[in-house]
């Protein structure tokens, strides 16, 4: 058995939920992260449309690992030394029992031209950015925007509901504002969800809610006025980028063997193909030849199995390990407020019922009570003052 603790690189749904496992287990942990908090990102979205405030999302790690055995580093892991069993961040080289890879997703910019013209939904920071982006267009002199969101996934279905539902709200105590607001997406279907009465309900609220649908359109250049598509060109002066993520793993490039998408490949333990004392976790994670869906309930889900399976190599038990199947339990989404739709075991729900699962559901899974208990509190106090629409 190792003196070393377990580092887990990474500190998102995968990484915390893994390091919340193991120290049930008994097992010192060192997180290491370039942040000093876990930030919820489902709920992103509602930062940046007023619904919550930035600190209603992120919640500093010692909040709730307040056991013996975990430690924070604030920083980024520069490369990894597999045959010291060591890992470097800036200056500082840690020794490691177990590694965990557990960095995430960042943005794909797909190789579209001017894409930094866009803005992007990965942190608070961003949600703010957005947030003050949207308000000083449709505030300004000629109260007029165009928004548009590029992707109909998850991300992006949830954020342009709210924004639309954000500028009516706007436009209630403006009347000479105006706005558009434009979905662009490569397929004709949203959110990868093949229930055609699902297809159909998101449709039909996209049409009540005024926002207009381009369907089959490839972004191919984005200026800070424009997005260009390869079905035509169109205004937007605020344009959000949300058409898919690739693993955040470039600074393991040579370290480990990654597949053609940047995912680390690891066996039915979680362990790297490569090296049976590295795990891999969450959105960085590819099993079979086929990427783990990149789904915060996944990353909740591993976390039990690669703790037990960390702890097994880490006290050298030479107890069988644990195998880990991928699977999807349902997929829930907020159609703006009061609003959703999504399936679970394979039954539909929609409207009021769906919205509410899709906000319990979230709130289950935000890690420690004291922090429950905020999220539950902003949202109660928010039924009765509306939205924040200062800029921060």
């Amino acid at each position: 058995m190792s003196n070393n603790p377990v580092v887990i690189i990474g500190g998102g749904f995968a990484g915390v939920y893994t390091t919340k496992e193991l120290l049930k287990l008994g097992i010192p942990v060192l997180l290491i992260s370039e942040t000093n908090h876990f930030t919820f990102t489902p709920l992103l979205h509602e930062v940046a449309t007023g619904s919550l405030i930035s600190h209603d999302v992120i919640f500093e790690y010692e909040s709730f690992f307040p056991q013996d055995g975990f430690e924070f580093v604030r920083g980024w892991c520069d490369g990894i030394d597999r045959a010291n069993k060591t890992v470097s961040v800036g200056s500082r080289t840690i020794a490691y029992s177990q590694l965990v890879i557990a960095t995430g997703a960042t943005t794909n910019p797909w190789k579209i031209e001017g894409v930094e013209h866009a803005l992007v939904l990965k942190n608070v920071e961003d949600a703010v950015k957005l947030k003050r982006a949207i308000l000083s267009k449709i505030q300004d002199g000629d109260h007029h925007t165009c928004i548009s969101v590029i992707g109909g996934g998850p991300t992006g279905l949830e954020l342009i509901f709210d924004i639309a539902q954000m500028l009516a709200e706007l436009k209630k105590k403006n009347r000479e504002m105006s706005y558009t607001v434009r979905m662009i997406h490569s397929r004709d279907t949203f959110c990868q969800t093949e229930q055609e009465s699902v297809q159909t309900y998101i449709r039909q609220a996209l049409d009540k809610a005024g926002i207009e649908v381009v369907c089959g359109a490839y972004a191919q250049a984005i200026t800070e006025t424009q997005v260009v598509t390869s079905v035509g060109t169109f205004d937007s002066n605020v344009t959000v980028l949300s058409a898919g993520v690739r693993p955040n793993t470039d600074m393991f490039k040579g370290d480990l063997e990654l597949d053609e998408r940047g995912h680390v490949l690891v066996n039915e333990h979680l362990q790297t193909l490569q090296d049976p004392s590295i795990f891999a976790v969450g959105d960085v994670a590819s099993f079979d030849g086929t990427p783990i869906p990149k789904l915060a309930q996944i990353a909740v889900r591993e976390a039990p199995v690669a703790a037990q399976n960390i702890a097994i190599v880490h006290r050298g038990a030479g107890e069988p390990m644990k195998v880990y199947t991928p699977k999807t339990l349902g997929i829930l989404f907020s159609l703006g407020f009061g609003d959703g739709v999504g399936v679970i075991q394979s039954r539909i729900f929609k409207g009021v019922l769906a919205w509410y699962l899709w906000r319990t559901v979230y709130l289950f899974k935000t890690p420690g009570l004291g922090n429950k208990l905020r999220v539950a509190f902003s949202w109660t106090l928010g039924l009765f003052q509306g939205r924040n629409l200062t800029e921060l």
